[in-house]
């Protein structure tokens, strides 16, 4: 059905994406990369002058539109750099969600999961790397030429020469709490990146021939729960759960008893080690000293207040809560977008999200269902996490991976 150049799209782009993500992180450049290679494929798109669009991307576009319309409430230099800077990692995105699908030929499924793979491994080393030495923090080269105005805001500081943990001591704790969080600045954020890539490991497994590939992608996913268990994310064992609950559900209702037994010793397994290693008691304890669950209600509270005055288009950035020290907008992925884009646009990527996941609930293989369990995680997990570009570029990535297999590669066979 589809002829010519379409789907001949070079593959180095999306790689260096994903393949060359600790490089580009090693360097300081994780503020940058994304977009300077999405502008690279907006390039390499217009030359080829043949794009396909599927069904599934058209909320991202109206979402995309909606964004730059709520720009006219950014008030400050500041915000308006700020706002800048997400609305560029959110086109980037979008780019390579267009990318990905109009790339089959080169960039089969295998070849993005090897991407997504390395992800992965990246995340789980330096989980480790954090927990063995929590408070090196990496000087890169790129934090080395920016000017002082900009590293020091901690964010940006973060970015370009990143800790490897997050060492907190809540008032009353007796001692710190070491949390693994490089290759993001905070230990939430690699939890994030473990609901997104735990799926994909376990995909591979499944889909590979090579018995000393599953063997050692299960090892590396059992050395993996380590630091996991050390970020004491109690939010990311629920992504997990869900994942692993909608695979199952979809085993059942194919009838592969066996395959579902696996899974469930799998889980007697994880949940046993959770007991014995005392990684429940000690994320309870920490709830002893650390009142995360009633600071975020306070914030979510204030957060509806405020989009409740501007429901529409919202305010474009986070804005600072003096009451509370904390930004609205932030601590969730809903919260900024309902705060910076107004309801319609947390509206339309609930919709980008919802109906690409159902226009591919047709896929069949249980490797497929472990891929399509990533939206479904997201979809949970969006509430009370936040999306950082590279990891909201893995979930569109193996979205558009669906979608093409659904409505590309089915018309080509």
């Amino acid at each position: 059905m589809f002829e010519g150049e379409v789907g001949n799209l070079p593959a180095y782009p999306v790689l260096i994406l994903l393949a060359g993500f600790p490089v580009w992180w090693a360097l300081g450049a994780t503020p940058f990369m994304p977009i300077m290679l999405a502008a690279l494929m907006a390039l390499i798109l217009f030359w080829k002058r043949h794009t396909i669009l599927v069904p599934g991307i058209l909320p991202w576009a109206a979402f995309l539109i909606w964004i730059f319309g709520a720009g006219i409430s950014i008030r400050g230099s500041g915000a308006i750099m700020a706002y800048s800077q997400r609305v560029g990692e959110l086109v980037a995105v979008g780019i390579f969600m267009l990318y990905v699908v109009n790339a089959r030929k080169f960039l089969p499924r295998r070849k993005l999961v090897s991407g997504l793979l390395i992800v992965w491994a990246t995340v789980v080393i330096l989980g480790f790397a954090g927990m063995m030495f929590p408070e090196f923090r990496l000087h890169t080269p790129i934090g080395a030429i920016l000017p002082g105005s900009l590293t020091s805001n901690e964010l940006v500081s973060d970015l370009v020469n990143p800790p490897l943990a997050e060492v907190q001591q809540p008032w009353g704790a007796p001692e710190p709490y070491v949390r693994p969080s490089a290759p993001f600045p905070y230990a939430n954020s690699w939890g994030v990146a473990f609901i997104v890539l735990s799926p994909v490991v376990f995909s591979r497994i499944v889909s590979d021939r090579r018995w000393w590939i599953k063997v050692g992608l299960f090892m590396g996913f059992a050395a993996s729960l380590i630091p996991a268990l050390a970020t004491s994310n109690r939010g990311m064992f629920i992504g997990l759960a869900i994942s692993i609950g909608y695979v199952t559900l979809r085993l059942l209702l194919r009838r592969k008893v066996l395959q579902v037994a696996g899974i469930l010793g799998v889980v007697l397994s994880g949940a046993f080690v959770l007991l014995a290693s005392g990684a429940i008691s000690e994320i309870l304890g920490r709830q002893e000293y650390s009142d995360s669950t009633g600071g975020r209600l306070a914030l979510y509270e204030a957060t509806l207040k405020e989009v409740a005055k501007s429901p529409f288009l919202g305010f474009g950035s986070p804005r600072l809560e003096e009451t509370i020290g904390v930004s609205l907008g932030t601590q969730g992925y809903v919260w900024m977008l309902a705060f910076c884009y107004g309801l319609v646009g947390l509206g339309l990527f609930c919709l980008f999200l919802v109906s690409s996941w159902l226009r591919t609930m047709r896929h069949t293989g249980t490797d497929t269902h472990w891929l399509h369990s990533v939206p479904l995680a997201v979809m949970c997990t969006i509430p009370f996490y936040s999306y950082a570009t590279i990891q909201l570029s893995c979930v569109v990535i193996i979205i558009a991976l669906l979608l093409r297999e659904r409505y590309v590669e089915s018309s080509d066979s």
